[in-house]
């Protein structure tokens, strides 16, 4: 099981901080074919008692997906775990950065190994919307 191209390795040290993703949204990238909703309406979200039009949850958690593609290329694609939580909904407009750091490496059966990273997405303010874990598998 030999995988190229990937930022992790058995050698990447516990600690190692993962390149960052980052993405501004935008409401033209939730546009549902004209129906208003939460994610595109400031209306339909002021409705819901938010403050205004908040981004698809999934597509906010697509940006931890695209670094673990990255690090991890088929490892990602073929084992990846994920166990996330959203903390805080994101405004449509906001600037977010996918961050993550190696916390464990554990061998996988004779030919792999699990590589643990702690995840999370920071909004433009720092906060974080999205923590939680997500693994890989590398070649030993």
């Amino acid at each position: 099981m030999a995988y190229v191209n990937t930022i992790i390795t058995r050698a990447t040290p516990i600690g190692f901080k993962l390149p960052p993703i980052a993405r501004r949204f935008d409401v033209s990238m939730f546009a549902a074919g004209g129906i208003k909703t939460i994610h595109n309406d400031e209306d339909a979200a002021r409705a819901e008692g938010l403050d205004g039009p908040v981004a698809v949850g999934p597509q906010v958690a697509a940006l931890i997906f695209r670094m673990m593609g990255m690090c991890f290329g088929k490892g990602w694609i073929v084992g990846g775990r994920n166990a996330i939580t959203f903390r805080r909904p994101v405004d449509v407009f906001d600037y977010c950065i996918a961050r993550g750091v190696v916390k464990s490496k554990e061998l996988e059966g004779k030919d792999k190994m699990r590589v643990e990273c702690a995840v999370w997405v920071e909004t433009g303010s720092g906060e974080k919307a999205i923590v939680g874990t997500c693994s890989g598998l590398v070649a030993v």
